[in-house]
Protein backbone atom coordinates (compact mmCIF):
# COMPACT_ATOMS: atom_id res chain seq x y z
CA UNK A 1 0.00 0.00 0.00
CA UNK A 2 1.28 3.68 -1.00
CA UNK A 3 0.18 6.59 0.75
CA UNK A 4 1.08 9.51 -0.19
CA UNK A 5 0.72 13.19 0.73
CA UNK A 6 0.22 16.89 -1.25
CA UNK A 7 -0.57 20.45 0.17
CA UNK A 8 -2.30 22.64 -1.44
CA UNK A 9 -2.41 26.49 -0.53
CA UNK A 10 -0.99 30.01 -0.17
CA UNK A 11 2.47 30.49 0.56
CA UNK A 12 2.16 33.89 2.50
CA UNK A 13 1.78 31.67 5.62
CA UNK A 14 -0.89 31.54 8.42
CA UNK A 15 -1.62 31.06 11.91
CA UNK A 16 1.17 28.87 13.96
CA UNK A 17 -0.31 26.12 15.32
CA UNK A 18 -0.84 27.66 19.33
CA UNK A 19 -1.37 31.64 18.07
CA UNK A 20 -4.21 33.13 19.18
CA UNK A 21 -7.55 32.96 17.42
CA UNK A 22 -9.84 35.92 16.11
CA UNK A 23 -13.05 35.23 17.17
CA UNK A 24 -15.05 38.04 15.85
CA UNK A 25 -18.71 36.30 16.78
CA UNK A 26 -17.89 36.36 20.43
CA UNK A 27 -17.79 40.03 20.66
CA UNK A 28 -20.34 41.43 17.95
CA UNK A 29 -24.54 42.16 18.48
CA UNK A 30 -26.74 39.03 18.36
CA UNK A 31 -28.38 39.74 15.69
CA UNK A 32 -25.36 39.64 13.37
CA UNK A 33 -23.99 35.97 14.47
CA UNK A 34 -25.42 33.23 13.08
CA UNK A 35 -25.93 30.24 15.74
CA UNK A 36 -26.05 26.82 14.46
CA UNK A 37 -25.86 23.25 15.98
CA UNK A 38 -23.52 20.96 14.74
CA UNK A 39 -25.48 18.46 13.93
CA UNK A 40 -27.35 21.00 11.24
CA UNK A 41 -23.74 22.46 9.41
CA UNK A 42 -23.21 18.23 9.46
CA UNK A 43 -26.54 17.83 7.64
CA UNK A 44 -27.37 17.59 3.64
CA UNK A 45 -29.47 20.24 1.70
CA UNK A 46 -29.39 21.02 -1.76
CA UNK A 47 -30.32 24.91 -1.26
CA UNK A 48 -29.06 27.51 -4.10
CA UNK A 49 -27.20 30.34 -2.73
CA UNK A 50 -29.74 32.55 -2.70
CA UNK A 51 -31.40 30.25 -0.37
CA UNK A 52 -28.80 29.76 1.80
CA UNK A 53 -28.16 33.92 2.27
CA UNK A 54 -31.83 33.63 2.71
CA UNK A 55 -32.12 30.56 5.28
CA UNK A 56 -28.98 32.27 7.18
CA UNK A 57 -30.00 35.56 7.44
CA UNK A 58 -33.44 34.31 9.10
CA UNK A 59 -31.34 32.31 11.93
CA UNK A 60 -29.06 35.18 12.91
CA UNK A 61 -32.46 37.64 13.08
CA UNK A 62 -34.28 34.75 16.25
CA UNK A 63 -33.90 36.14 18.94
CA UNK A 64 -32.29 31.86 20.65
CA UNK A 65 -33.37 31.97 23.64
CA UNK A 66 -37.07 31.93 22.60
CA UNK A 67 -39.39 28.67 23.18
CA UNK A 68 -41.15 29.30 20.10
CA UNK A 69 -40.40 30.57 16.26
CA UNK A 70 -42.03 34.19 15.39
CA UNK A 71 -42.10 35.01 11.77
CA UNK A 72 -39.69 37.47 10.98
CA UNK A 73 -38.54 39.59 8.18
CA UNK A 74 -35.55 40.11 6.23
CA UNK A 75 -34.53 43.04 3.18
CA UNK A 76 -33.45 41.49 0.13
CA UNK A 77 -30.72 44.44 0.05
CA UNK A 78 -29.16 43.03 3.29
CA UNK A 79 -28.85 39.68 2.05
CA UNK A 80 -27.35 41.16 -1.39
CA UNK A 81 -25.27 44.04 0.27
CA UNK A 82 -22.27 42.25 1.78
CA UNK A 83 -21.38 40.24 -1.81
CA UNK A 84 -21.72 42.94 -4.23
CA UNK A 85 -25.08 41.47 -5.91
CA UNK A 86 -27.43 43.10 -7.32
CA UNK A 87 -30.17 42.93 -5.37
CA UNK A 88 -32.63 43.41 -8.91
CA UNK A 89 -31.20 39.81 -9.61
CA UNK A 90 -33.02 38.62 -6.55
CA UNK A 91 -36.21 40.84 -6.42
CA UNK A 92 -36.62 39.12 -10.15
CA UNK A 93 -36.52 35.44 -8.56
CA UNK A 94 -37.71 36.15 -5.17
CA UNK A 95 -41.48 34.36 -5.78
CA UNK A 96 -39.97 31.67 -7.12
CA UNK A 97 -36.97 31.15 -4.48
CA UNK A 98 -39.85 31.50 -1.69
CA UNK A 99 -41.74 29.12 -3.21
CA UNK A 100 -38.68 26.80 -3.26
CA UNK A 101 -37.77 27.24 0.28
CA UNK A 102 -41.06 26.01 1.27
CA UNK A 103 -40.07 22.90 -0.11
CA UNK A 104 -36.67 22.16 0.83
CA UNK A 105 -35.59 20.22 3.79
CA UNK A 106 -32.30 19.10 5.65
CA UNK A 107 -31.29 15.50 6.43
CA UNK A 108 -29.77 15.75 9.77
CA UNK A 109 -27.66 12.40 10.44
CA UNK A 110 -28.95 10.12 13.67
CA UNK A 111 -26.53 8.04 15.70
CA UNK A 112 -27.23 5.48 17.73
CA UNK A 113 -26.25 4.75 21.27
CA UNK A 114 -22.91 3.61 20.22
CA UNK A 115 -22.26 6.88 17.87
CA UNK A 116 -22.76 4.88 14.51
CA UNK A 117 -24.37 6.57 11.94
CA UNK A 118 -27.92 4.87 11.54
CA UNK A 119 -29.70 7.14 8.73
CA UNK A 120 -30.60 10.59 8.12
CA UNK A 121 -33.68 12.61 8.97
CA UNK A 122 -35.21 15.16 6.87
CA UNK A 123 -36.87 18.50 8.12
CA UNK A 124 -38.98 21.11 5.83
CA UNK A 125 -37.07 24.73 6.99
CA UNK A 126 -39.92 26.76 6.69
CA UNK A 127 -43.81 26.43 7.68
CA UNK A 128 -44.43 29.88 6.38
CA UNK A 129 -42.63 32.09 3.27
CA UNK A 130 -44.32 35.05 1.90
CA UNK A 131 -42.49 37.63 -0.53
CA UNK A 132 -45.18 41.15 -0.63
CA UNK A 133 -44.48 42.61 -3.82
CA UNK A 134 -43.42 46.08 -3.49
CA UNK A 135 -42.15 45.76 0.19
CA UNK A 136 -38.26 44.38 -0.38
CA UNK A 137 -38.58 41.92 2.55
CA UNK A 138 -39.27 38.48 2.57
CA UNK A 139 -41.15 36.84 5.84
CA UNK A 140 -40.72 33.33 7.05
CA UNK A 141 -41.05 31.68 10.02
CA UNK A 142 -39.22 28.65 10.95
CA UNK A 143 -40.64 24.67 10.93
CA UNK A 144 -41.21 24.09 14.92
CA UNK A 145 -39.13 20.85 14.36
CA UNK A 146 -36.41 23.26 13.74
CA UNK A 147 -36.27 23.81 17.36
CA UNK A 148 -33.22 21.84 18.45
CA UNK A 149 -30.59 22.97 15.82
CA UNK A 150 -31.51 26.82 16.67
CA UNK A 151 -32.91 27.55 20.02
CA UNK A 152 -32.15 27.44 23.72
CA UNK A 153 -28.12 25.93 22.30
CA UNK A 154 -26.20 24.68 24.91
CA UNK A 155 -23.72 22.46 23.50
CA UNK A 156 -22.07 21.50 20.35
CA UNK A 157 -23.13 24.77 18.18
CA UNK A 158 -21.25 27.03 16.03
CA UNK A 159 -21.05 30.55 15.84
CA UNK A 160 -20.08 32.71 12.79
CA UNK A 161 -20.53 36.42 11.70
CA UNK A 162 -23.66 36.47 9.09
CA UNK A 163 -21.68 38.85 7.00
CA UNK A 164 -18.83 36.92 6.76
CA UNK A 165 -21.42 34.02 5.26
CA UNK A 166 -23.27 36.24 2.93
CA UNK A 167 -19.94 37.76 1.46
CA UNK A 168 -19.52 34.12 -0.01
CA UNK A 169 -21.00 33.42 -3.48
CA UNK A 170 -20.09 29.61 -4.15
CA UNK A 171 -22.18 27.91 -2.22
CA UNK A 172 -19.67 25.18 -2.03
CA UNK A 173 -17.47 27.82 -0.49
CA UNK A 174 -20.14 28.51 2.50
CA UNK A 175 -20.91 24.87 3.18
CA UNK A 176 -17.15 24.23 3.79
CA UNK A 177 -16.52 27.78 5.93
CA UNK A 178 -19.63 26.12 7.93
CA UNK A 179 -17.26 23.19 8.99
CA UNK A 180 -14.25 24.63 8.90
CA UNK A 181 -15.85 27.69 11.73
CA UNK A 182 -17.43 23.87 13.65
CA UNK A 183 -13.73 23.07 13.98
CA UNK A 184 -11.96 26.32 14.13
CA UNK A 185 -10.67 25.67 18.32
CA UNK A 186 -8.52 22.52 16.77
CA UNK A 187 -7.52 24.14 13.70
CA UNK A 188 -8.26 20.71 11.43
CA UNK A 189 -10.91 18.88 9.59
CA UNK A 190 -10.53 15.66 8.26
CA UNK A 191 -12.76 13.93 6.01
CA UNK A 192 -12.71 11.24 3.22
CA UNK A 193 -13.13 11.89 0.15
CA UNK A 194 -16.70 10.28 -0.16
CA UNK A 195 -17.26 12.11 3.22
CA UNK A 196 -16.78 15.59 1.24
CA UNK A 197 -19.34 14.01 -1.74
CA UNK A 198 -21.95 13.30 0.92
CA UNK A 199 -22.09 16.38 2.62
CA UNK A 200 -21.51 18.68 -0.05
CA UNK A 201 -24.12 16.87 -1.67
CA UNK A 202 -22.11 15.98 -4.80
CA UNK A 203 -22.01 12.23 -5.07
CA UNK A 204 -23.10 12.64 -8.59
CA UNK A 205 -20.90 15.63 -9.75
CA UNK A 206 -17.46 15.87 -10.36
CA UNK A 207 -16.28 12.65 -11.16
CA UNK A 208 -13.09 13.02 -11.56
CA UNK A 209 -10.94 14.15 -8.55
CA UNK A 210 -9.10 16.37 -10.47
CA UNK A 211 -12.70 18.53 -11.66
CA UNK A 212 -14.02 18.35 -7.52
CA UNK A 213 -10.39 19.45 -6.79
CA UNK A 214 -10.82 22.99 -9.26
CA UNK A 215 -14.38 23.38 -9.05
CA UNK A 216 -14.84 22.87 -5.37
CA UNK A 217 -12.14 22.76 -3.15
CA UNK A 218 -9.38 25.84 -5.23
CA UNK A 219 -12.58 27.69 -5.70
CA UNK A 220 -13.63 27.13 -1.85
CA UNK A 221 -10.00 27.99 -0.81
CA UNK A 222 -9.86 30.96 -2.85
CA UNK A 223 -12.31 32.60 -1.83
CA UNK A 224 -12.35 32.02 1.85
CA UNK A 225 -8.62 33.74 1.55
CA UNK A 226 -10.24 36.82 -0.48
CA UNK A 227 -13.37 37.39 1.72
CA UNK A 228 -13.85 35.13 5.20
CA UNK A 229 -12.84 35.65 8.60
CA UNK A 230 -10.50 32.15 8.46
CA UNK A 231 -9.16 30.37 5.14
CA UNK A 232 -7.28 26.77 4.61
CA UNK A 233 -4.95 25.14 2.81
CA UNK A 234 -5.56 21.38 2.52
CA UNK A 235 -3.10 17.81 2.26
CA UNK A 236 -4.66 14.81 0.25
CA UNK A 237 -3.35 11.73 1.05
CA UNK A 238 -3.57 9.49 -1.15
CA UNK A 239 -3.54 5.24 -1.57
CA UNK A 240 -1.88 4.02 -4.42
CA UNK A 241 -2.21 7.12 -5.72
CA UNK A 242 -6.05 7.48 -5.67
CA UNK A 243 -7.30 10.30 -3.32
CA UNK A 244 -8.68 8.88 -0.19
CA UNK A 245 -9.02 11.63 2.38
CA UNK A 246 -8.79 15.17 2.71
CA UNK A 247 -7.18 17.11 5.81
CA UNK A 248 -8.11 20.53 6.05
CA UNK A 249 -5.53 22.90 8.35
CA UNK A 250 -7.69 26.33 9.22
CA UNK A 251 -5.90 29.68 9.66
CA UNK A 252 -6.57 32.79 10.85
CA UNK A 253 -7.05 35.95 7.96
CA UNK A 254 -5.86 38.24 9.13
CA UNK A 255 -6.16 40.83 6.16
CA UNK A 256 -9.90 40.26 6.34
CA UNK A 257 -10.42 40.19 9.94
CA UNK A 258 -8.80 44.20 10.20
CA UNK A 259 -11.22 44.40 7.12
CA UNK A 260 -14.27 43.64 9.16
CA UNK A 261 -13.60 45.62 12.30
CA UNK A 262 -12.63 48.40 10.42
CA UNK A 263 -15.89 48.53 8.41
CA UNK A 264 -17.30 48.03 11.58
CA UNK A 265 -17.57 50.02 14.31
CA UNK A 266 -20.48 48.42 16.63
CA UNK A 267 -17.25 45.87 17.40
CA UNK A 268 -15.73 46.74 20.86
CA UNK A 269 -11.68 48.19 20.49
CA UNK A 270 -11.31 44.68 22.61
CA UNK A 271 -12.08 41.68 20.14
CA UNK A 272 -8.93 39.91 19.40
CA UNK A 273 -7.84 41.37 16.34
CA UNK A 274 -8.15 44.65 16.65
CA UNK A 275 -4.37 45.43 17.09
CA UNK A 276 -1.72 44.35 14.64
CA UNK A 277 -1.28 40.72 14.77
CA UNK A 278 2.18 41.06 14.00
CA UNK A 279 2.91 42.41 17.16
CA UNK A 280 2.52 38.57 18.57
CA UNK A 281 3.81 36.55 15.54
CA UNK A 282 6.92 34.57 15.77
CA UNK A 283 10.06 36.18 14.05
CA UNK A 284 11.04 33.11 12.19
CA UNK A 285 7.81 31.00 11.43
CA UNK A 286 8.58 27.57 9.90
CA UNK A 287 7.24 26.67 6.58
CA UNK A 288 6.56 23.41 5.50
CA UNK A 289 6.20 21.50 2.13
CA UNK A 290 6.06 23.91 -1.35
CA UNK A 291 6.72 27.01 0.50
CA UNK A 292 3.73 26.82 2.84
CA UNK A 293 3.72 27.17 6.90
CA UNK A 294 3.93 23.66 8.51
CA UNK A 295 0.33 22.74 8.94
CA UNK A 296 -0.79 22.72 12.67
CA UNK A 297 -0.17 19.52 14.43
CA UNK A 298 -3.38 17.27 15.28
CA UNK A 299 -3.70 15.80 18.55
CA UNK A 300 -5.96 12.28 18.13
CA UNK A 301 -6.98 12.72 22.12
CA UNK A 302 -8.02 16.09 21.32
CA UNK A 303 -10.12 15.04 18.53
CA UNK A 304 -11.69 12.18 20.17
CA UNK A 305 -12.46 13.97 23.42
CA UNK A 306 -14.15 16.89 21.56
CA UNK A 307 -16.83 15.00 20.03
CA UNK A 308 -17.80 13.50 23.38
CA UNK A 309 -20.69 14.55 25.35
CA UNK A 310 -20.03 15.97 28.76
CA UNK A 311 -22.12 13.25 30.28
CA UNK A 312 -19.48 11.14 28.43
CA UNK A 313 -16.38 12.59 29.50
CA UNK A 314 -17.34 12.69 33.13
CA UNK A 315 -17.27 8.74 32.93
CA UNK A 316 -13.75 8.83 31.15
CA UNK A 317 -10.41 9.00 32.73
CA UNK A 318 -7.31 9.80 31.47
CA UNK A 319 -5.96 6.15 31.95
CA UNK A 320 -9.03 5.21 29.51
CA UNK A 321 -7.84 7.75 26.68
CA UNK A 322 -4.22 6.60 26.95
CA UNK A 323 -5.27 2.87 26.51
CA UNK A 324 -7.84 3.84 23.74
CA UNK A 325 -5.17 5.61 21.87
CA UNK A 326 -2.73 3.17 22.45
CA UNK A 327 -4.89 0.58 21.40
CA UNK A 328 -5.96 2.67 17.81
CA UNK A 329 -2.41 3.63 17.14
CA UNK A 330 -1.22 -0.06 16.91
CA UNK A 331 -3.96 -0.87 14.93
CA UNK A 332 -3.18 2.03 12.58
CA UNK A 333 0.40 1.40 12.34
CA UNK A 334 -0.42 -2.06 11.54
CA UNK A 335 -2.53 -1.25 8.19
CA UNK A 336 -1.00 1.81 7.16
CA UNK A 337 2.21 1.42 7.56
CA UNK A 338 4.51 4.27 7.62
CA UNK A 339 2.60 7.79 7.23
CA UNK A 340 2.36 11.69 8.20
CA UNK A 341 2.27 12.27 11.43
CA UNK A 342 -0.74 14.50 10.31
CA UNK A 343 -2.71 11.75 8.62
CA UNK A 344 -1.97 9.23 11.31
CA UNK A 345 -3.10 11.13 14.32
CA UNK A 346 -6.61 12.05 11.90
CA UNK A 347 -6.68 7.77 11.19
CA UNK A 348 -5.89 7.54 15.15
CA UNK A 349 -8.67 9.73 15.84
CA UNK A 350 -11.13 7.75 13.84
CA UNK A 351 -10.18 4.37 15.30
CA UNK A 352 -10.75 5.71 19.09
CA UNK A 353 -13.85 6.23 17.88
CA UNK A 354 -15.13 2.93 16.68
CA UNK A 355 -13.16 1.13 20.02
CA UNK A 356 -15.17 3.47 22.11
CA UNK A 357 -18.83 2.55 20.49
CA UNK A 358 -17.36 -1.46 20.85
CA UNK A 359 -16.78 -1.21 24.79
CA UNK A 360 -19.72 1.00 25.30
CA UNK A 361 -22.13 -1.66 23.69
CA UNK A 362 -23.79 -3.79 25.78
Amino acid sequence: MTIQSSITGPTDGGDPPMSKQRRLEFDAQEDQVVAKANQLIQGRHDFTTAEQRIFVSMIAKLNRNMETFPEQKIRIEDVCGPSGIDPSNLYRRVDEITDNLLDKKVSVRQNNSQGEETRFKKYNVFSMCEYKRGSGTVTAKFNDDMAPFLLKLKERFTLYLVTVFLRLRSRYSTQIYERLKMRQDLRHLSMSVGELRRELSIENKYSKFSDLKRSVLERARKELKEKADIYFTYRINRVNNSPRSIDFFIHDNEPVIQEILEGNESMPDSVPGRKEQKENEPANSVKGEEGQREPPNVDAKALFLSDRTQEEIQFLDQDQVDDLYGQARDQVTREEGEVSEVYMESMIASRMEKLWGESSRP
